[in-house]
């Protein structure tokens, strides 16, 4: 018992080691997955991007994902656009924040000729 409650740690504990965050985001008719190697932080970031329809990735025909900060007292409103690249039926992209804080995420996504939009947020 103790060998198996072990086993299952150890491999817990590398699976938590794949990625370091994780974020789904739930759309009417879709779920989004943004996956990264390490928490997003101040500076340059790396991605992956995901979109399924009942558990069955698909492809969008063109993604724009955009970060944005509201105004603030003494600080502008921000906003960074994400660079994105298809990879398969994924999309990989970096982007750059000049700081930490709550920014909102806005993917806008094209499937079958039809534009869609998931909102959400990001605190680090």
């Amino acid at each position: 018992m103790n060998k198996l409650f072990t086993l299952i740690t150890i491999m817990l504990f590398y699976t938590t080691l794949a990625f370091g965050f994780e974020k789904s985001i739930t759309h009417k008719d879709f779920m989004l997955t943004l996956i990264s190697p390490k928490d997003f932080t101040a500076g340059h970031n790396n991605f992956e991007l995901t979109i399924k329809q009942n558990d069955t990735v698909i492809k969008a025909s063109e993604i724009k994902v955009i970060f944005m900060m509201p105004e603030m007292p003494g600080m502008p409103k921000m906003s960074e656009e994400a660079v994105m690249q298809a990879k398969g039926n994924t999309f990989m992209g970096t982007v750059s924040f000049p700081h930490g804080g709550t920014w909102q995420i806005r993917i806008i996504f094209v499937i079958n000729g039809k534009k869609y939009q998931a909102k959400s947020s990001l605190d680090f």
